[in-house]
């Protein structure tokens, strides 16, 4: 089976994390925390949401959101910082068993930042899901996103820090 998952060969990824850094200025740091949000976004504590049923609930409806979102061919970028990246084709099935990972029956990139950056992006960058481990946040961007969410909101998703609106 094709789970439309594409490992990006590190040129791809040098170029996608150069472009990263001049949309975004990301400074990773354990006490300075960057800001590096497009608005419209919100973002939300997830300190106390590190249980299955949270991750999978999140999971099922971010894989949904990002289908409804795209057209069909069209990828995003999942991106952990300091490790492989992929083009993925949202349109095709997001297991939690691909192949590569049956040991644990994760994404391939987790969706809930366990440790490292976790970043889900349109590949023009107009929406997507940045996650930052050791602030505990996940912060949605993009009007069409944020769009998705509102619908099924995940529950992980519930205890909101900020929210900027387009002005």
């Amino acid at each position: 089976m094709d789970y439309g998952w594409i490992l990006l060969t590190d040129e791809e990824e040098k170029e996608l994390w150069s472009k990263f850094n001049k949309v975004f200025h990301p400074r990773p740091s354990k006490s300075i925390f960057p800001s590096y949000i497009p608005t419209p976004f919100i973002q939300y504590d997830i300190s106390n949401c590190y249980t299955e049923e949270f991750i999978q609930d999140f999971e099922d409806k971010a894989a949904s959101a990002f289908q409804n979102c795209t057209t069909p061919g069209e990828h995003i970028y999942a991106l952990d910082w300091q490790h492989d990246c992929y083009l993925v084709d949202a349109r095709k099935e997001f297991p939690r068993h691909v192949p590569w990972r049956v040991d644990n029956g994760e994404w391939i990139i987790s969706i809930y930042p366990d440790g490292d950056y976790h970043f889900f992006l349109a590949s023009d960058f107009s929406w997507g899901i940045l996650g930052h481990p050791w602030e505990n946040t996940i912060t949605i961007y993009g009007d069409k996103l944020l769009s998705c969410f509102s619908k099924t909101q995940p529950m992980m998703l519930h205890k909101v820090i900020k929210r900027i609106e387009d002005s």
